[in-house]
């Protein structure tokens, strides 16, 4: 099972991290990610669905910004994570 503690919040840098809550993202909260609360974007869990689209360039900028793209691999932890019902 994959947990926010243990597999999401070391996937993100300290810079990932600084430079998103500068905007507003809390990459390092778990309240903040796992908040089920949708936009006009997304029904349900907005917050994360929306930094998953940021990682896989669907939505812009992609993150993270100024270093490489994440992996298909962990890009496919964060969407375990998701699909896992969001443990902390």
């Amino acid at each position: 099972m994959t947990s926010f503690s243990t597999d999401i919040k070391p996937l993100f840098t300290r810079l990932d991290t600084a430079c998103m809550s500068g905007r507003g993202v809390q990459l390092n909260s778990f309240a903040y990610m796992s908040d089920a609360t949708g936009d006009a974007t997304f029904a349900d869990y907005a917050n994360v669905r929306h930094v998953l689209a940021h990682l896989q360039g669907t939505e812009k900028p992609q993150m993270p910004m100024g270093e490489p793209a994440w992996s298909d691999e962990k890009i496919a932890i964060l969407q375990d994570w998701i699909d896992g019902g969001f443990l902390p």
